[in-house]
């Protein structure tokens, strides 16, 4: 599965020059269907592979291709190009859905590649309507995507898809100030690139091979209603099901039934999202949801923040009842990204602006665009060579400098086709000469390689010629930047090393790009290569296959994504005030447990808990324990004893004093620091009087906009999980 974050950001086009390459390996590919949206660059890409003819159907009165599933049967190859899984067939074919045809294609054998935007993921709907205003009609199930065996990332930024939109490559003319003010907003963008590099991330978790290390199995329980809340709380509690890689049931309680179209909407997304569907009436929702819990062996329960969710709802009360009985059970209280989406018309679109005004004015020093490839092999030269290639047939005065890496065919072909200006001999970049020729863009290869001569590595050359005001397209990899230095002792000895040496890459090089792109390939995909003598000379391809296992190359990948995911985030300041996805699907949860001296035996595993989460979803993590003013000596040894067990748990403890309540205290510190997720023990049993709240309920209540979860008495994975193998809690 190739995907992507909006159209036009060249799933299609990767799909296919993947296909060739695997055509030249002798296996029997066939494009059953390719929609290259008049884009010329997709139409060349088809162009010598074989194609199933499409299936003409008259519709209202015009005539219609779709993909001819039969006949695709019939050849039945080896492996089946299918472009636009999301797709909607017309009326009276086979199968509803696109992604139908393609299960029926899988069942017979036939190996499928395809593709599909992130917006087109049911589970992250939700999500998306809000980030961009508009409605998403066409979505696939997850169970579907997440069979998919392999993911590729086709990855462009918001800044260059936004160009390739203005020169007229993914919409017509008369289409693109629309969509560039409505969808193809740069905050949308933006949000939607973090999203669909974050599921890339999520689901080579979700299905990789990991053995499991829990002594009991996980099952989430989500209580609802059928009201307004229901499918953002239903696809919230399925991707934390996916990550426990626990099965979901979805029970839709309250004291009334619900109308039969309220039930076929939650009934249908509950089966879309592969979760079990319950429906119950009863007067007493708390006692029907606990008696389900119990019959289920539920042991995550998931409701939503609001007192209500809809008249006749579960109502507040569930929350506090919950909690009343939760024993060795977790609650999660989702307070975000549920709310009824307010979808905007075209009509309420702000008007047209003049969209290049300003885009080049006065700029001092130029730009840096960096493709970055998360091992040797990957193709960042040729997609550095692809775009000077596009460059220059837009009119730009490209120039190559340095080329490095081996040479294969279709380097040497970009290549002839460009013009180069020859490197030294000592592996660095003729400043002088380019500057004396002043083009518009200079592209560089290898920002980790060194002259030998002057001691200058390229980035410190590359900084030069923005200064002059040159705009720079240049490749770096991963494991050239800093932390990865045991990596680059043992992968760097395959790269090809006649352009000279290399050194680390600082951070600094990062953080002046003003776009980064992940030069994306499966891990099994770049395997095949090395065994196909593409990225090491044949001698070394039995040691290099050794060297390139896939764990590390999974955790290299992984590496480069949440890179290129927080690069977007710092981007994403620029669009600060306009529409789109601010707060709304932050890059970095931010998570906070709040620990109470007096509580030490939960303390450990809520540590865990925390910790399991931060690592999953690579978020900050902060460790509260609310003290008082001027504690006495009982409360000051528990404090001690507390911040030694964080010590052993690698974090630091913060201790926070009281102003005014415990709850109180807990979330004014947690909306001044935008905390986004709070870990908690559950309240001790004890008989309490009417107006004594336990914390956790206060904080619940207070919290509107945050996640709360509740850790019940069983306990968690201990030091063994913390590799991250483990399955998280949230």
């Amino acid at each position: 599965m190739f995907i992507g974050a909006a159209p036009g950001v060249g799933k299609t086009f990767a799909m296919l020059q993947e296909a060739h390459l695997l055509a030249a390996k002798g296996r029997d590919v066939v494009v059953a269907w390719v929609q290259p949206h008049g884009r010329p660059l997709t139409q060349e890409a088809a162009v010598g592979l074989e194609m199933v003819p499409p299936l003409r159907i008259t519709y209202r009165g015009l005539e219609v291709q779709e993909m001819d599933l039969e006949a695709t049967l019939r050849r039945h190859p080896a492996v089946a190009l299918v472009d636009e899984l999301a797709h909607t067939n017309v009326p009276g074919g086979k199968h509803e859905r696109r992604w139908q045809d393609v299960e029926e294609l899988r069942q017979a054998g036939i190996e499928v590649w395809t593709t599909v935007n992130i917006q087109h993921v049911e589970s992250l709907r939700d999500v998306v309507e809000r980030v961009t205003g508009v409605a998403v009609r066409e979505t696939v199930p997850d169970p579907v995507l997440d069979s998919a065996e392999e993911l590729t990332l086709a990855d462009m930024t918001p800044e260059a898809l936004r160009k390739r939109m203005r020169h007229g490559n993914i919409y017509p003319i008369e289409r693109i100030e629309l969509a560039l003010n409505s969808f193809f907003r740069e905050s949308n963008l933006a949000a939607l690139r973090e999203l669909a590099i974050w599921y890339v991330v999520q689901h080579e978790s979700r299905t990789g091979h990991e053995p499991s290390i829990q002594g009991v199995r996980d099952r989430v329980l989500i209580v609802t209603s059928c009201g307004i809340y229901a499918p953002g709380l239903i696809r919230r509690g399925t991707r934390m099901g996916q990550r426990l890689r626990a099965p979901v049931t979805v029970l839709a309680v309250s004291p009334r039934p619900p109308s039969p179209g309220q039930l076929e909407k939650v009934q249908g997304l509950a089966q879309d999202l592969g979760a079990e569907f319950r429906l119950e009436t009863a007067a007493r929702p708390v006692e029907a949801a606990l008696q389900v819990a119990r019959e289920l062996g539920a042991t995550h329960l998931m409701v939503a923040a609001e007192p209500t969710e809809s008249k006749g709802g579960p109502g507040a009360g569930v929350v506090g009842g919950l909690l009343g009985d939760l024993g060795d059970r977790h609650l999660h209280v989702i307070g975000r990204r549920l709310g009824k989406v307010n979808l905007r018309s075209d009509g309420d679109r702000p008007d047209p602006a003049t969209l290049l005004a300003g885009l080049d004015a006065g700029v001092v020093r130029g730009s840096l665009r960096l493709y970055l490839g998360y091992a040797p092999g990957v193709g960042k030269t040729t997609r550095l060579l692809e775009e000077a290639l596009r460059r220059q047939r837009r009119g730009a005065d490209v120039v190559v400098a340095a080329p490095s890496g081996a040479p294969t065919p279709t380097t040497e072909f970009l290549l002839s086709q460009l013009k180069v200006v020859p490197s030294p001999a000592t592996g660095g970049i003729d400043v002088d000469g380019i500057l004396q020729r002043n083009p518009s863009v200079v592209c560089v290869d290898d920002l980790g390689l060194r002259d030998l001569q002057t001691g200058r590595p390229r980035y410190q050359q590359v900084w030069r010629l923005q200064d002059a005001g040159i705009n720079v397209v240049a490749t770096v990899g991963v494991i050239d930047l800093p932390g990865f230095e045991a990596v680059r002792e043992v992968l760097g000895r395959f790269r090809s090393q006649e352009h000279g040496d290399h050194e680390a890459v600082p951070q600094e090089a990062l953080e002046r790009a003003d776009e980064i792109e992940l030069v994306d390939l499966p891990p099994t995909e770049l395997r095949d290569r090395i065994r196909s003598g593409w990225v090491t000379a044949p001698v070394d391809v039995g040691s290099a296959l050794q060297v390139f296992s896939e764990p590390l190359l999974e955790e290299l990948r992984a590496s480069a994504l949440r890179i290129v995911a927080t690069h977007t985030e710092r981007r994403r300041a620029r669009y600060a005030g306009t529409v789109g996805a601010h707060g709304l699907w932050p890059v970095q949860e931010r998570i906070m447990i709040a620990l109470r001296p007096d509580r030490i035996d939960q303390a450990g595993p809520l540590l865990e808990a925390g910790l399991l989460a931060a690592r999953r979803e690579d978020a900050s993590l902060v460790v509260i324990a609310a003290v008082s003013p001027r504690p006495d000596p009982a409360e000051t040894r528990q404090l001690e004893r507390l911040a030694g067990l964080c010590q052993r748990h690698g974090v630091r403890l913060e201790p926070l004093q009281l102003a005014g309540g415990v709850a109180e205290t807990l979330v004014q510190w947690a909306e001044q620091h935008q905390v986004t997720e709070i870990f908690m023990p559950a309240p001790r049993r004890r008989r309490r009087l009417p107006w004594d709240k336990p914390v956790a309920l206060s904080v619940i209540e207070r919290c509107r906009e945050l996640d709360v979860h509740i850790l019940g008495e069983r306990a968690l994975p201990r030091a063994t999980s913390l590799s991250g193998a483990g399955p998280a809690p949230s």
